[in-house]
């Protein structure tokens, strides 16, 4: 069976990092366990990198700190090194044996710890409370920020609203951007206290973020932006001028893999020759799952961003107007969710000027071209060109399960009976969603230039699955998509690998 060359993990890997971190939190944890959990973070990259040092940034237990920096041991020390530097020299709210800790492992890293900027260092308090957490969260700039807005989004609704409080008065020039983050969060609360704290904060950048929030917002918040507004004028605040909207600069997307995720990527112009990105990865029914952001960054930076993003996703450029409506998708299948995540808000601003109501994209697929039914040849001709397409180089399903079936299938005794369970346990209740599937890599088909008729080819094919007189595992595209599933799972488990991430109970 012919194998796309490109087979992309990392959705199922980025999900699950998390769950590497808090076993690592976990009390007992061996040396070889710790071996095993820094190897799985090596394999995912860059990917595992910039939450762990989130995780650094906030940590305060030297037992935990020591943990984590262990791990970075498995990354390129260029990658991560400057950064534990700066944590080291910046927080203020380490306890001695947090500091400590950071020490010890700079010093295993060569760096002299008792040169000036860390013996001229101003002696910690230790203290931790609320309104030092928010201060050291705006000193350490964008990535304390984000940091902090991470755990922020995670507090109780009595707590949010002391943070909220504590920016307003804490003269800090950085207040109204982390302020401006929450002004596009879910709860309403938070919204409303947000406005007033902007209004009581005497900075004009208070009034340029109430400004531009005014231009964007829902209809319901916006007296309330205009009062916090007229009370900073009153004050003797100056107000900005408007902001100059700039152009999108480029917009990039995956199609969906076997699983419903892909990843989303929009830059625009931040100024003559700069641009602000923002990196997300989404699922057809869950929403908006992760983001990353740079606010910004040089051409040659974002190009190299670009092609380190692609060495790992199937990254297909499409026009941003596109890339606009599957992020109004996301956002429509993230109702459900409590809060985004913290760097979407926090790069919320490169959607400014745009609507972004959101809205199921689906309904933009009934234009797609039709062509006449597929007989069963024409289906497995083209499910065998689709398997060889990049655009379905992700169209495999990556469960626990998936590994199980490739275990009994590649035994050889009862294929075809492990085939049928397969598509009956795995696909028959997914039918629906992987006609969509179909149907959304048609439409990126379309939209990147590919043939029409080809396209509508595929179009026919997800009509196929709607009343399809075959058994599930007979049906040209399903059983090639079964087959796979199984085949990529059965090389993994030949190499040795263990099965996805999320097997961390396994650890």
């Amino acid at each position: 069976m012919q194998q796309s060359e490109k087979v992309d993990n990392s959705l199922n890997e980025r999900r699950d990092i998390l769950d590497l971190l808090v076993r690592l939190k976990g009390d007992g944890i061996s040396i070889h366990e710790m071996e095993r959990i820094g190897k799985k973070f090596q394999e995912a990259g860059k990917r595992a990198l910039r939450p762990l040092v989130r995780e650094l940034w906030r940590e305060n237990s030297g037992e935990l700190i020591t943990k984590y920096a262990y791990i970075l041991d498995f990354f390129d020390t260029s990658d991560w090194l400057d950064q534990l530097i700066q944590i080291a020299l910046k927080r203020q709210d380490l306890a001695a044996d947090g500091k400590a800790a950071l020490m010890i492992a700079l010093e295993g890293y060569g760096v002299d710890v008792n040169s000036p900027p860390f013996r001229h260092e101003k002696a910690s308090s230790g203290g931790t409370s609320l309104g030092q957490q928010v201060q050291g969260a705006m000193q350490l700039g964008e990535e304390g920020m984000v940091t902090f807005l991470d755990d922020f989004l995670s507090y109780p609704g009595e707590v949010q609203q002391i943070v909220i409080r504590e920016l307003c008065h804490s003269c800090d020039d950085q207040s109204p951007r982390l302020l401006q983050a929450m002004l596009w969060h879910e709860d309403r609360d938070i919204v409303h206290a947000a406005l007033a704290a902007l209004g009581k904060i005497r900075d004009s950048r208070a009034a340029g973020v109430l400004q531009d929030f005014l231009a964007d917002c829902a209809a319901e918040f916006a007296p309330y932006a205009e009062k916090a507004l007229r009370r900073l004028r009153f004050l003797g605040v100056a107000v900005p001028p408007p902001r100059k909207l700039l152009p999108f600069h480029a917009g990039f997307a995956t199609p969906p893999d076997g699983d419903g995720y892909r990843s989303l990527l929009l830059s625009r112009w931040a100024g003559p020759d700069t641009v602000s990105v923002l990196y997300m990865q989404v699922h057809e029914r869950r929403g908006v799952l992760a983001a990353w952001g740079a606010g910004d960054l040089t051409l040659d930076n974002f190009a190299a961003e670009v092609e380190g993003f692609r060495m790992q996703d199937d990254l297909i450029e499409v026009a941003p107007a596109y890339l606009l409506d599957l992020v109004r998708d996301a956002l429509y299948w993230s109702r459900d969710l409590c809060y985004l995540p913290a760097d979407f808000y926090m790069r919320r601003g490169i959607f400014a000027g745009e609507d972004m109501t959101p809205a199921r994209y689906t309904e933009k697929l009934t234009d797609l071209p039709r062509s006449r039914r597929l007989s069963f040849h024409e289906g497995e001709q083209l499910a065998q060109r689709l398997f060889a397409d990049s655009f379905f180089s992700g169209c495999f399903m990556a469960a626990q399960r998936v590994y199980d079936f490739a275990e009994e299938y590649r035994s050889g005794k009862g294929s075809e009976q492990v085939l049928e369970r397969f598509c009956s346990e795995l696909l028959a209740p997914e039918m629906e969603l992987i006609r969509e599937r179909l149907l959304v890599s048609a439409d990126l088909m379309r939209r990147c230039g590919r043939d029409n008729l080809e396209v509508a080819r595929v179009v026919a094919l997800a009509d196929s699955l709607v009343d399809n007189p075959l058994p599930l595992h007979l049906h040209p595209f399903l059983r090639r998509f079964a087959l796979e599933s199984m085949e990529i799972a059965r090389e993994s488990l030949e190499r040795g690998d263990e099965p996805p991430l999320r097997a961390v109970e396994e650890l």
